[in-house]
């Protein structure tokens, strides 16, 4: 990508966003400033924070979402097995780890850190659906930040108010299924100043709108 022109800064702090006369003018961070006349907020469980850096405020609530891994076993999953009951996804990987997961934490937090909650239910959930799994060992849990939009659907396009800031946010937990399609599309805008055909259902506005779209189904158990 860096043959592209695009530089990528990791390890990077954004601390404010500049603007003027409702206008982005550049990024602060903690290794300088950067000029810019456009940002595309799409920081995922992070993204109400950012939008509070340039006075938006995002109807979105950062949950977390965990996650965990078994010890190596001969393959005998080979698709993703999602409960809607049990509210508990099981699938194995090609180097024969079992990876399970849940729906999100029920409380609102920006903690990363695993749980005993989770371990104990999606444990014994899992049991439910593979009782020949009862005494497998887990390796590891893990978890991170989801952004939860109140009509499950995501944000994406510009905001009235602050020229050049471009939301991406309101994934959820299936962001990675569309992300790349997002991406595409929000280059166009940024590119034409022409907000997409098929992104004008998803903006911000649709809130105020009454418009809200309904897409709780695409996010699998996480609800």
């Amino acid at each position: 990508m860096d043959r592209q022109g695009l530089e990528i800064h990791p390890h990077t702090e954004v601390t404010a966003i500049r603007t003027d006369r409702g206008r982005v003018e550049g990024v602060v961070t903690n290794r300088g400033t950067v000029a810019t006349r456009t940002v595309v907020n799409a920081t995922a469980g992070w993204c109400s924070t950012v939008g509070h850096m340039v006075g938006v405020d995002l109807p979105i609530v950062t949950h977390p979402l965990q996650a965990l891994v078994t010890e190596r076993l001969k393959p005998f999953l080979h698709v993703v097995v999602v409960s809607a009951t049990l509210h508990v996804y099981v699938n194995q990987t090609d180097r024969g780890e079992v990876v399970i997961g849940e729906e999100i934490d029920p409380y609102a937090s920006y903690s990363m850190r695993s749980t005993l909650r989770f371990l104990e239910n999606a444990a014994a959930r899992t049991v439910e659906l593979f009782p020949c799994l009862a005494r497998v060992k887990v390796l590891r849990q893990w978890a991170g930040l989801c952004d939860m939009p109140p009509d499950f659907a995501p944000i994406i396009g510009p905001v009235d108010g602050v020229e050049g800031f471009i939301l991406d946010v309101g994934w959820g937990t299936y962001g990675f299924k569309a992300g790349p399609a997002a991406g595409f599309r929000v280059a166009e805008l940024i590119a034409t100043g022409q907000v997409p055909a098929v992104l004008r259902p998803f903006t911000l506005s649709r809130f105020a709108d009454l418009q809200p779209l309904g897409e709780k189904a695409a996010a699998a158990v996480a609800h």
